[in-house]
């Protein structure tokens, strides 16, 4: 959805109007003093005298100045209000049913009961930090639309087996004989400008996934209303050997307790993805939450064995693609 630049604010229109006013009443008595000097000489009425003392230099200079502002303000968009940030503690607690792949790849599919707890403190010396399904978030720097953070990530790993409605972990009993992939942490950082953000993250476990990984995000947000607003976020995710080979490799003695085959894959493409959101205010606090993305693994992720068909019949695109339903209810404070 393209971005439309908005009408000028009321405020912006009564600087225009009194900037336009201030420099014809300029202009009309430099006029009227030209034209009785030419006449009368350099001795002006006292009328004259009461028309050129109406707009002095200083009026005139405000009046330029604030044309020159307006000129190379760039256009605000609609509804939009300069206003301090908000100070201190702030967050949402709620509940979402999420319908996914057992895991990424899989054929099969599970409902899950899913937490939504967010918490972000933002102080005016040490910037925002943010805990939520992103995972821990410092966002150390940010001057205009430059952002600089810190991150750091949960990674749930994946069992071999299925996994209940209540765990968040992926896993899938088609796994059997590939082990468990235990959970980890990532460390990164991120860079961002307006819209686009890019975080590059590193495991820091020897026990769990390996690998780095890098993602590319652009998200825009709309406030379709006073209560309705909708996010649209397209991301991409390159990932490097190890964690290809964690994911989506198979070893050779893996292969002999499974029914796949070997398989070694390189650095590459781990997924596109694109995800649309809205959010609906029921009540001052209470928001009524829909989600929905869809994913497409890339060339290297899409030859794994371990990636399923969605049918017997399916084409090879049915390998490719994946993502999630959610809908749930959060409250704000």
């Amino acid at each position: 959805m393209p971005n439309f630049p908005a009408l000028p604010s009321l405020t912006q229109v009564s600087l225009i109007a009194q900037a336009a006013s201030a420099l014809s009443i300029f202009g009309g008595a430099r006029v009227r003093s030209n034209r009785i000097d030419a006449m009368e000489g350099d001795c002006p009425s006292e009328h004259d005298r009461r028309d050129n003392t109406a707009v002095t230099p200083v009026t005139a200079m405000q009046a330029v100045l604030a044309a020159t502002f307006l000129a190379l303000c760039p256009p605000v968009h609609a509804q939009s209000v300069s206003q301090e940030p908000t100070y201190g503690l702030s967050g949402r607690i709620g509940l979402n049913a999420v319908s996914m792949r057992t895991y990424e790849g899989s054929p099969n599919t599970r409902t899950l009961a899913a937490p939504d707890l967010t918490l972000s403190y933002r102080s005016r010396d040490w910037g925002t930090v943010e805990f939520g399904q992103r995972g821990l978030i410092w966002n150390a720097v940010e001057a205009g639309r430059f952002r600089f953070d810190l991150v750091a990530q949960f990674d749930p790993g994946r069992k071999d087996k299925d996994t209940s409605a209540l765990n968040p972990t992926p896993g899938d009993k088609r796994l059997a004989g590939m082990g468990s992939v235990k959970s980890s942490t990532e460390a990164g950082v991120g860079i961002g400008y307006g819209p686009v953000m890019v975080v590059a993250r590193q495991s820091l476990s020897e026990r769990g996934a390996k690998g780095a990984q890098v993602d590319m995000t652009v998200e825009h947000s709309w406030p379709l209303s006073d209560r309705l607003g909708l996010r649209v976020a397209h991301s991409a995710t390159w990932a490097n050997r190890d964690y290809m080979q964690t994911y989506f490799g198979v070893t050779a003695a893996q292969a002999q307790a499974t029914q796949f085959s070997v398989y070694t894959p390189k650095s590459g493409l781990r997924k596109v993805e694109v995800s649309v959101g809205a959010e609906y205010a029921v009540a001052p606090k209470w928001k009524l939450q829909a989600n929905l993305a869809i994913s497409h693994l890339g060339d290297v992720a899409a030859k794994s064995p371990l990636v399923g068909r969605l049918g017997t019949k399916g084409s090879d695109d049915d390998r490719r693609f994946g993502g999630f339903v959610a809908l749930g209810m959060a409250y704000e404070f």
